[in-house]
């Protein structure tokens, strides 16, 4: 099986291929292949987003150690992205929007603001101050914009637990987190599921994103009252979860769940 080793060259193996298509100023990468109907700018910053939270990922689990100078790219990214949003040149980061109109940043919010609060010594506190002000600026249109009905409640409140996190939290990030958290529990179906949004619509969601932004929050904030009812949700949702993989380890392959299969062991992790 895998070791930890293993498992630490896959990423950085996927991290290197990633990069080569970062442009010069790293706030974005453009990876090859067709636009989504977001548009290329925004697929630029999904690109970044994305990437930047497995860079996170692997380097605190490391205590910070990055001898190949990733998380450098990354903050210098942030700080480029973030100078001048909206922009048409070639490095600003788009505005986030509601969702439908220009919403999809706000997904890649979340990513941004978990991949900040896992590596802050190496990052955030890196950026002078007037990059900072900046990048909570515009982790803030998270909050001041309508999300999908659904799991997007967690975007605003992952990008809230940031800001908090680095001493910027105030009404407006309490309100997104409180709002992200009482909407969870109406989600809850019990044996370790969650809807995705009223109604039944179930998928590899209820492990990447239902139990992992609100427990990583948990975790990280050290709120043990929240562990502790998040906490045995997840377990019990891990006990029946290997029945929905094949003999060769490939998921359900289902509907929307076929774009999530790379994230479908997320929950294993966690």
């Amino acid at each position: 099986g895998y070791t930890r080793a293993h498992w630490e060259a896959a990423a950085d193996g996927m991290l290197h291929a990633a990069l080569r298509y970062a442009t010069p100023g790293q706030a974005l990468i453009d990876l090859p292949g067709p636009p989504s109907r977001s548009g290329v700018r925004s697929d630029g910053l999904e690109g970044f987003a994305r990437t930047f939270l497995l860079a996170a990922l692997r380097a605190a689990g490391d205590s910070g150690k990055d001898q190949h100078g990733i998380l450098e790219r990354y903050t210098a990214g942030i700080a480029r992205g973030t100078r001048t949003p909206g922009r048409g040149d070639a490095e600003s980061w788009p505005v986030i929007g509601h969702h439908g109109v220009q919403g999809q940043p706000m997904v890649e919010s979340a990513s941004v603001a978990l991949g900040l609060r896992l590596t802050a010594p190496w990052t955030w506190e890196a950026l002078p101050s007037d990059a900072q002000d900046r990048t909570e600026e515009w982790l803030r249109g998270a909050l001041r914009h309508q999300p999908a009905p659904n799991n997007w409640y967690l975007f605003p409140l992952t990008v809230a637990g940031f800001l908090e996190s680095v001493g910027r939290g105030d009404a407006e990030t309490a309100r997104a987190i409180e709002r992200g958290l009482g909407l969870l529990e109406g989600w809850y179906q019990g044996q370790g599921w969650y809807s995705d949004g009223d109604g039944r619509s179930f998928d590899h969601y209820n492990g990447w994103a239902l139990h992992m932004y609100p427990l990583l929050h948990a975790h990280l904030a050290g709120d043990g009252e929240l562990l502790d009812r998040l906490g045995p949700r997840l377990r019990t949702f891990l006990e029946g979860f290997s029945l929905l993989f094949d003999a060769d380890g490939a998921p359900i392959h289902h509907g929307r769940s076929l774009t999530y299969r790379f994230a479908a062991g997320a929950s294993v992790a966690l």
